[in-house]
């Protein structure tokens, strides 16, 4: 169990972001590395924002097609010349800004300044752990319902933390409230800086996996989509990133978020995106505010580039929603058992348990398993749930849960371990005799394993 969380906020622990920043770089190998940052992503895509910006104010401004006859024909070619590595595991908050969505203050004006833009709620908050030894990127997604205790304030919704109190105090609550997680730097993003990354990109191929509308005067909000297979540029993706007007809430949008941005990683690996890299600079200039020095950026970037993205994890804060007798308000409510072994197998985080909780594979029977249809074609899931039966899963379920997958991705079967639990996934792989698995949060959230049957379902 995580400790009790006392009213007053505890300070940030001392900074653990080191480098090695032995290497010098110069004017050229700067423009190099601008390329290698534009062409990484995934979990750390903010980040390779962040240090898109700090290289650009600390060298010549790259112009278009000056380093074309060079270029590299994959990223990993780009990682001599990062200057600076990190020497130990690095603790990020990320923290995307939503200045329309904060009803105790007026609107704020199109022409807001960046420092008001980046001073509201927060529509995205991600806390990203690097792991350089061995190539690895956690990521836990918190809900922005998640219920916490603020001084002064009591009873509140996390993503108003960093408008009552900016990005210090919001750091400080998402620590305390994650068992005292160390918070070793900051990124904040603000939503233009969303738009304009997408647009600079030129949009974003996702899947819809169902019909969307919703219209919303006051958050000027008029989302429409139909289902399938599209390309949406910065304001459509915004708000496709918005939408939580379904059965799931503020759960369903975590999850989009999540599936958008491994779309974006796989959108800055393409090799056209080099020509973009401008745009790109131009909106880590304009829309990005972080405490991580130059080196450390580096550092950061040379991360991202060198991780092993099949072992990237993507999770979510554990919990429920509250119940209409329990609270005036919805809000997510954070399992607070679940969310320690979360926490102290990705994020180091110890617990008040003397002998910390060894992962285990669950047996069968004790396992809920959703079965999502992705191939079109009936009775498919039935038989898959024929096939775990017979192996001993007693609680397996079909489920119409939106699975946010590529159209790419669902050629193959994916089994998603839910509560980041890979070794209850490999199980169910091995009884199904095929699939991929992976640590995500995209899955039925009521589960802990999904299957998404593929076209390699026999």
């Amino acid at each position: 169990m995580l400790e009790k969380k006392s009213d007053e906020l505890p300070p940030l622990k001392p900074n653990t972001a080191e480098v090695d920043t032995k290497k010098q770089v110069s004017p050229e190998q700067r423009r190099w590395l601008m390329l290698g940052l534009a062409l990484s992503g995934g979990a750390a895509v903010f980040v390779t924002l962040g240090a898109l910006l700090a290289v650009s104010l600390s060298s010549r401004p790259l112009q278009q097609g000056s380093a074309s006859p060079h270029l590299p024909n994959s990223p990993e070619n780009l990682t001599d010349i990062l200057s600076a590595t990190l020497t130990h595991p690095v603790n990020l908050l990320i923290l995307g800004i939503d200045n329309d969505d904060n009803f105790d203050r007026p609107r704020l004006s199109t022409k807001a300044t960046s420092t008001e833009a980046l001073s509201s709620n927060t529509n995205t908050m991600l806390l990203v752990r690097f792991l350089p030894n061995t190539r690895q990127i956690n990521v836990l997604s918190i809900p922005r319902d998640t219920l916490v205790r603020l001084p002064g304030v009591g009873v509140a919704k996390i993503d108003s933390a960093n408008w009552r109190g900016g990005v210090k105090f919001a750091a400080n609550v998402v620590s305390r409230q994650l068992g005292n997680v160390p918070i070793d730097r900051y990124i904040r993003l603000s939503r233009n800086g969303f738009i304009n990354l997408v647009d600079a990109l030129g949009g974003i191929e996702v899947t819809v996996p169902k019909r969307m509308d919703y219209i919303d005067e006051t958050q000027h909000l008029n989302i429409h989509f139909l289902p399938g297979r599209q390309k949406l540029n910065g304001k459509h993706m915004e708000e496709y990133v918005r939408f939580r007007h379904d059965k799931l809430g503020d759960i369903g949008r975590v999850q989009r978020q999540q599936e958008v941005l491994k779309a974006i990683q796989r959108t800055l690996l393409q090799p056209e995106t080099i020509a973009k890299l401008p745009q790109i600079l131009k909106v880590a200039q304009d829309n990005i505010d972080t405490d991580l020095s130059l080196e450390e950026m580096l550092a950061v970037a040379h991360a991202t580039l060198t991780n092993d993205r099949e072992q990237n994890n993507f999770l979510m804060l554990p919990g429920r929603y509250s119940r209409r007798d329990e609270y005036p308000k919805s809000y997510w409510i954070e399992n607070t058992q679940a969310a320690s072994k979360i926490l102290a197998r990705y994020f180091d985080v110890k617990s008040n348990s003397q002998k910390p909780e060894v992962a285990k594979e669950a047996s069968p029977s004790q396992l809920r398993v959703a079965v999502s249809n992705a191939t079109g074609q009936p009775r498919v899931g039935e038989r898959a749930i024929a096939i775990l039966r017979k192996q001993g899963f007693t609680n397996v379920h079909l489920t119409d849960h939106d699975i946010n997958l590529s159209a790419d991705a669902i050629s193959k079967t994916h089994i998603i371990a839910q509560h980041g639990n890979p070794e209850d996934a490999n199980a169910v792989q091995k009884s199904l005799g095929l699939g991929q698995v992976q640590v995500s949060a995209i899955g039925d959230i009521w589960s802990d394993v999904t299957i998404v049957i593929g076209a390699d379902f026999p």
